[in-house]
């Protein structure tokens, strides 16, 4: 008895992993379809928010008049090569001091 259900164990795993085999090619072809489907619906739904956005135009006023400030870091914006520019080298101030000091004292 074991050995005729050992027997069909043995048959019907590869029966099965190759049915799963002929359907993965199926999967594919519906993964690809609805994957168009989803391409489609999405252009489609960035072409009409496009299409409003153009033809609205939002205007937020505030009654009350008050007004509001945040802390911001001017460098925020700024490129590194600005950056390193607008403030200079140690040693280029201690050089610079130096002659200052010395052309006080001609």
């Amino acid at each position: 008895m074991k050995k005729q259900v050992l027997i069909a164990m043995m048959t019907l795993i590869p029966m099965t992993s190759f049915a799963k085999v002929a359907d993965f090619g199926s999967m594919i072809s519906e993964n690809a379809a609805a994957q168009k489907e989803l391409h489609h619906a999405v252009r489609e739904n960035l072409h009409d928010s496009r299409e409003v956005a153009k033809k609205e135009k939002i205007v937020i006023v505030e009654a009350s008049g008050s007004s509001y400030s945040s802390p911001t870091n001017k460098d925020f914006l700024r490129f590194a090569k600005e950056k390193t520019a607008a403030q200079p080298d140690k040693d280029m101030q201690f050089d610079r001091l130096a002659n200052e000091i010395r052309n006080m004292d001609q």
